[in-house]
């Protein structure tokens, strides 16, 4: 009898899940009856194999705090998630997707500078200057009907571009179009272009703004056969308005410097931020040409008819088609965030809080407060520990999360060199010099490097690139504990042991790996049973040796 009870409790033993903590990741619409009935139904399906813990973006604490039917919703998940013995982890903050921030004001928006842009006075009005625009008519296609032509432009401007695409396009949006400088130092057209059709033709327009472009010359791409194409300026369009994003109006020569209100009307513009008519946008009959708001001389202006204006300002940049960025310069933000981790807590009062850093592709261009200039790493740095402060001074005992990407030097937060773990630490290997400037993340002004400086060390690391062991290794010889996060919507049980088995043996031997989280991008939980036993049982199909180099449905890829 005895012997039967130790096989007994042996085989358990070898039955119960490698990690202690197995997690899932659902996003939760609650507003209304139907997306909390959706949600329930996840929280069961995660019990069924065996989670702990959800990790829920849920943004309706920041607008919503005391509408009672938002937290009758609230209060129906935390009595199901209390039945089901979860633990329910919302995400705070809204950093690098800022929707939450910006739809009250999409004046905090990230800035990207333009400086001295020529302006022409016409009349009581200014514009900026059409002989701006760029000489397209000796681009020549090269190989299958591409274009690849170099050309010369100013920097710190922003520009248009469109053309008729002569077929559709079948890649992804943000491969159509590349702009970018001639020294490799960035990769400016981060829009996805928009489609219209007039008439018969296909036309593809997006903007962009040149930056730095050294040496005046910019690489322009374009991955299809197309015709008629035209680079145009665009004037103040997305221009944002706050103190550390000056407008700057002054003469030709830079002597005279004129006075907003004085002698030119209050600048806005009506659309920032505004999303574009997706749905009117096949039908065009005629392609809307992007120009923003003109300069409004008072009656008593000092500027003078046909005068010429050099004008600077920041505006705003819409990544890709969604991605919004919010000021990480900027201490109004600081202000949101407080608001936002408060009635967080207040609403889910739970055990847990997850600072949401991630993916933030536009900083380091504004003036910092008190103009000490900083570099974009240290900017974060400052930055995620205030919001860390925030969640402690509402929940002294809460444990914090983020994820790892801003904060490793083997993900975003990377700097002009390379860099290797070591029984001893990071170390720097020396980059070759002409590799280091594609080195630069998006548009972000210079590097992430060192933000890991303010990142607390007891908060909880969400692990998700595995690009290799390094990665891991870095926040376990910080002492940080971490939750490796899997899946990424892999539609094959081949590419699911293929991220399984990455995961299992880049970790192998690590410190302080707490757990492992099913990763849907796409709110598909009909894999999360097949996934979490192939993982259960990786020792019975897994194969000995270095991780798979096969590509990884959903692994990031930087940028």
């Amino acid at each position: 009898m005895l012997s039967l009870l130790i096989l007994a409790a042996a085989s358990a033993a070898m039955a119960a899940p490698k990690y202690a903590e197995r997690w899932n990741y659902v996003g939760a619409n609650l507003s209304s009856d139907a997306g909390v009935d959706t949600f329930l139904k996840v929280l069961q399906q995660s019990k069924d194999v065996g989670c702990t813990h959800i990790l829920m973006p849920e943004g309706g604490y920041f607008n919503l705090p005391d509408n009672p039917a938002y937290l009758k919703r609230v209060a129906k998940v935390k009595e199901k998630a209390r039945e089901l013995n979860l633990v329910l982890v919302p995400t705070v903050y809204s950093l690098g997707y800022s929707g939450r921030y910006l739809g009250s004001d999409p004046n905090l928006a990230a800035g990207l500078p333009v400086k001295d842009e020529p302006f022409t006075v016409s009349g009581k009005t200014a514009q900026v200057d059409p002989s701006l625009a760029i000489d397209c008519s000796g681009l020549k296609p090269v190989e299958n009907g591409n274009i690849d032509a170099r050309l010369k432009a100013r920097p710190y401007t922003q520009y248009s571009i469109r053309f008729t695409m002569k077929k559709e396009f079948n890649g992804d949006a943000d491969e159509m179009v590349r702009i970018s400088t001639c020294s490799g130092k960035r990769w400016v057209t981060r829009q996805h272009p928009i489609m219209y059709k007039d008439g018969s033709r296909l036309i593809a327009q997006t903007v962009f703004n040149t930056l730095e472009l050294e040496g005046g010359e910019m690489r322009v791409q374009i991955m299809m056969p197309c015709e008629d194409i035209q680079i145009e300026p665009v004037g103040m369009s997305q221009i944002v308005r706050r103190e550390l994003t000056p407008l700057t109006v002054t003469s030709e020569d830079g002597k005279a410097v004129y006075v907003e209100g004085q002698d030119f009307k209050a600048v806005k513009d009506p659309v920032l931020l505004t999303a574009p008519d997706w749905s009117a946008a096949p039908t065009m009959v005629a392609v809307p040409r992007i120009m923003g708001p003109a300069i409004e001389l008072t009656d008593g202006s000092r500027i003078k008819d046909r005068q010429k204006l050099l004008v600077s300002f920041f505006h705003a940049y819409r990544i890709y088609g969604d991605q919004d960025e919010i000021s990480m310069e900027d201490p109004k933000v600081f202000k949101l965030m407080e608001r936002d981790a408060a009635n967080c807590v207040k609403v889910w009062g739970t055990t847990g809080y997850f600072m949401n850093y991630d993916e933030i592709r536009i900083c380091g261009w504004e003036t910092m407060p008190g103009g000490k200039p900083m570099t974009p790493g240290q900017i974060l740095a400052g930055h995620v520990r205030k919001g860390y402060d925030f969640i402690r001074k509402n929940a002294p005992d809460a444990i914090v999360y983020t994820w790892s990407d801003m904060f490793s030097p083997f993900e975003n937060a990377t700097g002009p060199d390379d860099y290797k773990m070591t029984p001893e630490g990071l170390i720097k290997v020396p980059h070759p010099a002409m590799a280091a400037p594609n080195r630069y993340y998006y548009l972000v002004h210079d590097f992430w490097e060192g933000s890991w400086e303010g990142l607390p060390k007891d908060t909880k690391i969400f692990t998700w690139a595995a690009h290799n062991s390094d990665d891991i290794e870095f926040f376990a010889q910080r002492g940080q504990e971490q939750i490796l996060c899997g899946y990424y919507d892999g539609k094959t049980e081949k590419q699911m042991k293929n991220n399984i088995s990455r995961w299992l043996k880049l970790s192998e031997g690590q410190k302080g790996i707490l757990g492992f989280m099913y990763t849907t991008w796409g709110h598909n939980y009909k894999n999360l049973m097949p996934y979490f036993d192939l993982l259960d049982t990786a020792d019975k199909w897994m194969t000995t040796g270095a991780p798979t180099t096969d590509k990884v449905e959903g692994m990031p890829t930087g940028g």
